[in-house]
């Protein structure tokens, strides 16, 4: 008989020996899938194995290598920093799992930082392969050509200004250019070449693929200011940047293009075209960045996947793509398309636009894009109805096989380094878990062709669709907003030569006036306009609306006065100005309301019923801080229920133990009853596109305890004893220990990143109307900012703008130097410096040089 004591010592001996075996004898979880290399032929002879034997690993149905977790990990796996803000918790009401699988879990970080141990393995870099699905001969869609159309004058006429109206404004562009030259100083000292600096302890950090997104993004910027010694200085520094290679496996397409192609442009045009190693770099990475157009239905992959031996492969777009990544790439194509002379530039983004325009008379809310689209071609929308889907080639409901990882063949023996590191491995990206089932292999011959492919991979050429899940959210701020903003700035960069752009910014903004413009209700009956978010559930319940609004307003919605007021002056839309007016206000009000004087990056407002006649309401605002205190008094009864049921069963089995029970026993304090001690329910979105919504826990009430009172109107209440805030100090309790400035429901985010959009629109609007009003409100927003995020070495982003000493995040965004602090500097340069009537802005504030 088998004695387990007496082999004990054996079995533990014999369970370390294997789980040492397979712990230290697989790949390290770090190593990069592709690029785990051999034994070095130095150390000993490698022999290659003999694959001829072996089966060939299979394709899925679609024949596409697959896209493994968007924007996660190194050059081969899930290590790194990551993003506090990954982690999410859905809205309420809504599944998580679908919640995640949209792209607001851990997938789709634009932003996000790998650190990698240090390795003398080589570095790998990204070839150029032939594509897989090329544009047929002859069907490259062409530059618009012609002479441009007469577009209308954007910036009003200014008056000659007084010699104390000089004064003032120099002294205002002395002190914006101090601070920027304050941040440049840092950055240059502790984190030059990296793609951010650390602004309170100093250091760099490299979110953005390492490659200098801080020096690049900023460079017109120093042109602008007249840092023109600085400026030749960076461009050295940009001519050494190296695009084929990163610690990251991926390449976050729209953040590389605002940030570092945009960037690249924008110094290009704005120092007079004279650097051409600014025209090379940027066409250096347009040839990176153009790779992730290959795919069936040319829709890109918005996380690139650059390593050799995964571009090797066919690839298609994302089921689940945040609309912004998708729409907002034109300006930058196409200016390079311009400078180049290189249609394929052009053809890239046209077809994007095509298929966004077939889209736009076809979603719930007709006009308006979702928030998430399935770009990927695969699927098409049923004949009943946009909502419900067929699967090309697969059977409704059951999922494909995943995709297979891919042998290398059996030539011989490597003659070269990289070639013993491709040698045997699986295909760049492959999970470990994938299975290995399919169809059809698909190899590459020596030329990296593709020697067989799946047939259906021809189905996934259909154009764009709503994402699958149960809804569908539409709205104009983050994940969306640039989409909209690149339709007139796009057909002002074409001088009006396309159509297309007026026609469908025109439709889009019809629908926005009716379904997502709202005006909040705010004391002194301001007239102020925010944009609502519009939620549509596909499986609505019986009595549920058909349609959901989320009335809020975010710091990424600024952005919205400039749009409304560019489309106004461009396309001859004059009430559009008015909005423009009443869109920038709102985000005014919301800077002035806090104690910082600097808007939240996310706030809840409460709409008024009439737009016209909106008088302030204490009483609908307090009901709206405490929605249902009916509800209260019923989990406070339910919890004092359940203490008392404890209470008793524990004096029951003390009394069946034959243990003493006191006759008076201790009371046992209740548990937290009142929302407003308990930690905040956490809301989630993801934001390139980042909408703000964060974890921050509600700051804990430090006043007099509640005191215990009766529910009105003879409702029950819980037992003597269980203390239940009033209607009347609950909301007191939320707003002191909130900070809610008043008007606002709820407080999501308190943060301020450092962001742009607000002052965007003040600029705009004030090169536009000539009106020097807005020059004073900005004013306003500058010394509250540079009060609250100045450190020793720069500028840092904070964590609550509600509170009179926020504390710094340690972040800044390279956004700071290339947007925000070049609008403040332009709203008090002479008007003819960067003038919109020669020069479109793009998302970052780039400047292109529009067609005379």
């Amino acid at each position: 008989m088998f004695r387990a004591r007496r082999y004990r010592a054996f079995l533990v001996c014999t369970a370390v020996f294997v789980f040492s075996f397979f712990y230290f004898g697989r790949t390290p979880d770090w190593a990069p899938e592709v690029f785990n290399s051999p034994p070095s032929p130095v150390d000993h002879e490698y022999v290659p194995p003999d694959l001829s034997g072996q089966e060939v690993a299979a394709t899925p149905p679609h024949g596409f290598v697959p896209e493994p977790a968007q924007g996660r990990g190194g050059r081969g796996g899930d290590v790194g920093k990551t993003n506090p803000e990954q982690k999410g918790t859905p809205p309420e009401g809504e599944d998580v799992n679908t919640w995640n699988e949209i792209g607001f879990g851990p997938q789709g970080q634009g932003r996000f930082e790998v650190t990698l141990p240090e390795s003398k393995r080589p570095e790998p870099h990204w070839k150029k392969h032939a594509e897989h699905f090329p544009v047929a001969e002859g069907e490259t869609i062409q530059l618009p050509t012609g002479t441009a159309e007469k577009l209308p004058k954007l910036q009003a006429s200014f008056h000659e200004e007084s010699p104390p109206e000089k004064l003032q404004r120099l002294q205002r562009l002395a002190a914006v250019k101090e601070a920027f030259e304050h941040a440049w100083s840092g950055y240059k000292s502790s984190a030059m070449g990296h793609d951010e600096l650390q602004p309170v302890k100093g250091g760099a950090r490299d979110p953005f693929n390492g490659w200098g997104a801080t020096l690049v993004d900023a460079l017109d910027s120093l042109w602008i200011m007249g840092m023109q010694d600085e400026f030749a200085a960076a461009v050295e520094q940009v001519a050494h940047i190296d695009f084929t290679t990163s610690d990251r496996k991926d390449i976050p397409l729209f953040e590389t293009t605002i940030r570092y192609l945009g960037g690249l442009l924008g110094a290009y045009d704005v120092s007079g075209q004279q650097y051409a190693v600014l025209l090379d770099k940027a066409v250096e990475l347009a040839e990176i960045l153009i790779g992730a157009f290959d795919t069936p239905n040319r829709m890109p992959l918005t996380f690139y996947y650059w390593a050799p031996d995964y571009v090797s492969q066919p690839h298609r777009a994302g089921v689940h793509v945040v609309l912004a990544e998708l729409g907002s790439l034109s300006l930058e194509f196409t200016r390079l398309a311009q400078l180049t002379k290189q249609h394929k530039y052009y053809d890239a983004i046209a077809r994007i636009t095509n298929e966004l325009e077939k889209m736009q008379p076809t979603t719930k809310i007709p006009g308006l894009w979702p928030l998430q689209i399935d770009a990927s071609g695969c699927k098409k929308a049923s004949s009943k109805a946009t909502s419900e889907f067929d699967l090309d080639e697969e059977e409704e409901g059951v999922p494909a096989p995943s995709p297979a990882p891919v042998p290398f063949p059996n030539t011989g023996p490597p003659t070269d380094i990289e070639s013993y590191m491709r040698l045997g491995e699986r295909d760049d990206g492959a999970s470990a878990d994938q299975h290995t089932d399919g169809p059809t292999a698909t190899t590459p011959d020596g030329n990296n062709q593709i020697r067989s492919r799946s047939p259906s991979e021809k189905d996934c050429q259909e154009g764009l669709i709503s994402s699958p899940g149960s809804v569908d959210r539409f709205g104009l701020a983050g994940r969306a907003d640039s989409t909209y903003e690149y339709l007139p700035k796009e057909y002002l960069l074409l001088g009006g030569l396309n159509d297309q752009y007026r026609t469908m910014y025109q439709t889009a903004m019809d629908v926005t006036r009716e379904h997502l413009l709202f005006r909040p209700m705010v004391p002194d009956d301001r007239d102020l306009r925010f944009l609502a978010t519009a939620i549509i559930h596909r499986t609505a319940k019986p009595g549920m609306p058909d349609v959901e609004y989320r009335y809020e307003g975010t710091h990424l919605g600024c952005f919205a006065g400039a749009m409304f007021a560019l489309g106004a002056k461009t396309f001859g839309l004059d009430d559009d100005l008015k909005t423009a007016t009443q869109l920038t206000e709102g985000c005014l009000w919301a800077y002035e309301s806090t104690r910082t004087g600097i808007m939240p990056e996310t706030f809840q407002l409460l709409p008024c019923a009439d737009p016209h006649s909106c008088a302030w309401n204490q009483t609908r605002y307090h009901r709206a801080l405490d929605p249902s205190e009916e509800g209260r008094l019923r989990r406070a009864n339910h919890i004092q229920e359940q203490r008392l049921k404890f209470d008793e069963q524990a004096q029951h089995e003390l009394e069946t133990a034959g243990i003493a029970v006191p006759s008076e026993a201790p009371v046992i304090p209740a548990p937290p009853h009142d929302p407003s001690k308990v930690k905040r329910d956490t809301r989630h979105h993801d934001y390139y596109h980042d909408d703000g919504y964060d974890d921050d826990e509600a700051p804990q009430p430090t006043e007099t305890p509640p005191r215990s009172i009766q529910p009105k109107d003879g409702a029950a209440g819980p037992p003597p004893g269980l203390p239940v805030l009033s209607h009347e100090e609950f909301v007191a309790a939320r707003i002191r220990n909130e900070h809610l400035p008043t008007g606002m429901v709820d407080v999501i985010s308190s943060k301020y990143l450092l962001r742009p959009e607000a002052i965007e629109s003040v600029f705009i609007m004030y090169r536009l109307t000539g009106d020097s009003v807005w020059r004073e409100k900005g004013w306003a927003m500058f010394e509250a900012i540079s009060k609250h995020c100045r450190t020793d070495l720069a500028h840092s982003a904070i964590s609550d703008v509600t509170v009179e000493t926020p504390r710094f995040i340690d972040e800044m965004e390279s956004f700071w130097l290339a947007e925000t602090l070049k609008y403040f500097y332009l709203l008090y340069s002479e008007p003819d410096v960067l003038s919109l009537d020669e020069f479109v802005l793009n998302t970052e504030a780039h400047p292109f040089k529009r067609p005379s």
